[in-house]
């Protein structure tokens, strides 16, 4: 293995180390404080910005370089790839509440107007939130993993995993569910990873972040919106078939098939 090889797999492990520890690290803090809620801490804040400044410090100070950051939008070359990334999470949101609905699983009668305010007003803090996580998973742990040569499902999965493992020490505190964490988690993290496909092949095709950070952004504001604002009602004992969160059964099969489309098309 070449120099420059080692040199970005210890990166990538160091990297790895941190975002895997920096939650837990948070907890405790958030522990020692007294903090049990969601409302915002200094936990929670350490578990959200340690990603985006270990990209930077390993960048900066590791050899990393920024040449492969993705910083430029190029939009003009990639407008069916923004329009995927946009319209991704409201096309299988859609799917999936029409779904439940013709099933008798979800109950939309709480569904109003309203939801487009609380929609608008979710999409700023959202967009923050993910620029500084799509700049840690698809600015950085994405394409130093593809640098290296790897095969790229096996790239697509362990991002998947790390980002899944990134969630968990935060999951009690942030996720609204009576589900056992013994079957939500195993599930949370295959969605993870098929949806590290979608975010992952369109990070290649574009050569650019932005299009994950707009489609996490989109997908946070849409689902997060209609799920902690109370928008629909899923009847009980079936959350993990037709929730449309990334855990949700119909959600991954979704995900399953756009990742498969996408990477057969960039194989053509």
């Amino acid at each position: 293995m070449k120099e420059i090889d080692k040199k970005t797999l210890r990166n990538i492990l160091i990297f790895s180390l941190i975002v895997l520890s920096c939650g837990w690290v948070g907890r405790l803090v958030d522990m020692k404080a007294g903090i049990s809620d969601a409302s915002g801490s200094l936990g929670q804040l350490i578990w959200l910005v340690s990603p985006l400044l270990a990209m930077i410090a390993l960048r900066t100070f590791a050899g990393d370089g920024w040449r492969d950051l993705g910083i430029k939008p190029k939009i003009r070359k990639n407008i069916f790839l923004y329009f995927v990334s946009i319209l991704f999470f409201p096309i299988s949101t859609l799917i999936i509440l029409l779904l439940g609905h013709s099933l008798k699983l979800i109950d939309l009668s709480n569904m109003s107007s309203l939801y487009l305010t609380a929609l608008g007003a979710a999409f700023l803090t959202s967009f923050v939130k993910n620029i500084f996580e799509e700049f840690a998973w698809r600015g950085y742990l994405a394409p130093k993993l593809f640098s290296l040569g790897y095969n790229r499902l096996l790239i697509h999965v362990y991002v998947g995993i790390i980002w899944a493992a990134w969630h968990i020490p935060y999951l009690l505190v942030l996720i609204d569910t009576t589900e056992s964490m013994a079957t939500f988690i195993p599930r949370m993290i295959i969605g993870l990873i098929v949806l590290s496909i979608v975010y992952g092949e369109i990070r290649l095709m574009t050569n650019s972040v932005w299009p994950a950070v707009i489609m996490h952004t989109v997908g946070n504001a849409f689902v997060d919106t209609l799920i902690l604002k109370k928008y629909l009602d899923i009847q009980e004992g079936f959350d993990y078939l037709v929730t449309p969160s990334p855990e949700g059964i119909f959600a991954i099969v979704i995900a399953a098939i756009t990742g498969l489309w996408l990477y057969k098309r960039r194989k053509i």
